[in-house]
């Protein structure tokens, strides 16, 4: 099966209806019916605090969404470890200003 890499933007922009990507993610969304999604710890972790601030009513539905996802025999979540989030940084840090 082959593999596809999901950020937050993808897992925020599916999730919101308003978001004004929702219908592209979407319509990919559907179109990827065949593959094997990869995430990761670090971009769940991103996705729940893009709402952190949202409603008692949508934290909830963000919460029951990333539960689905680590449920979801389609999608790897591989888990955030200390050396690649060591390398995240080393990457942030590199990172020009624009």
């Amino acid at each position: 099966m082959r593999r596809f890499f999901v950020d937050a933007f993808y897992w925020i922009a599916l999730l919101n209806p308003r978001d004004q990507w929702h219908a592209r993610v979407l319509a990919l969304d559907t179109a990827l019916d065949t593959y094997h999604f990869y995430t990761t710890d670090e971009v769940l972790t991103e996705l729940l605090a893009f709402y952190s601030t949202a409603t008692p009513t949508v934290r909830t539905r963000v919460v029951t969404f990333v539960c689905a996802i680590l449920d979801d025999e389609d999608i790897i979540v591989i888990p955030q470890t200390r050396a690649g989030f060591l390398h995240a940084l080393d990457l942030y840090a590199a990172r020009p200003d624009k």
